[in-house]
């Protein structure tokens, strides 16, 4: 009878470690997705990187940590100023990429991620990438679509990428703004608030639609 009471204490004690731990998990991200959402400058980017980054290291079952590590060092790469500092942040947004790809092989987002990461790069020495690059990022984004044709992250990215293509070679970019425009409900109908599940990308696809318009 001791044994079965023991027994039942320890269940009960390792129920309730698990959903300390489940509690402390949706805590520390509910704050890393609130300092990423009033991050502005290169240091808020890579300090809302960082507190996904430690998330991640403790949390290995789940891939959101990773992604939102990565997110923030693409976004810091954009502000960065050299090409050797762009590159250090691409570098780690693609090692935060690889760990959420293990968890979710067959995400659209993780996907479509990769593929931003891809954009940053060639963003960072478009001359010496743009052959390289480009077709990998295009390439991925098929990809992320092809899983999900209503991930608004992936179709917005995508558009981006062919409106930069089109934009380069003089060709009409009726297509790549049409895709642009498409996201906006797609965009809409997301629930936001509720998970961790990514809802940004809005704001991006609304400039691009504006470089349509103009």
């Amino acid at each position: 009878m001791k044994k079965v009471t023991l027994l039942i204490g320890l269940l009960i004690a390792g129920f309730s470690l698990n959903a300390q731990g489940q509690a402390a998990y949706i805590k520390a991200m509910t704050k890393g997705l609130e300092t990423m959402g009033t991050a502005q400058s290169e240091e808020d980017l890579i300090k809302a990187a960082g507190h996904f980054e430690r998330i991640a290291v403790k949390v290995t079952d789940q891939w959101h940590p990773a992604y939102y590590a990565a997110l923030n060092y693409i976004n810091a790469s954009f502000n960065a100023e050299t090409l050797e500092t762009k590159d250090t942040y691409t570098a780690k947004a693609q090692t935060f990429i690889d760990q959420a790809l293990k968890l979710a092989p067959n995400d659209s987002e993780v996907i479509a991620l990769e593929g931003f990461n891809y954009m940053a790069q060639l963003a960072a020495d478009p001359n010496n990438r743009g052959q390289s690059m480009s077709p990998k990022a295009m390439m991925t984004f098929g990809k992320a679509v092809s899983i999900n044709p209503n991930n608004p992250r992936a179709v917005a990215l995508m558009a981006q990428m062919q409106f930069g293509t089109a934009q380069f070679f003089g060709s009409p970019t009726d297509q790549p703004c049409d895709n642009a425009k498409k996201t906006i409900p797609m965009f809409d109908a997301e629930k936001k608030g509720e998970g961790f599940a990514p809802t940004w990308g809005k704001s991006m696809a609304e400039q691009l639609i504006g470089q349509c318009n103009n």
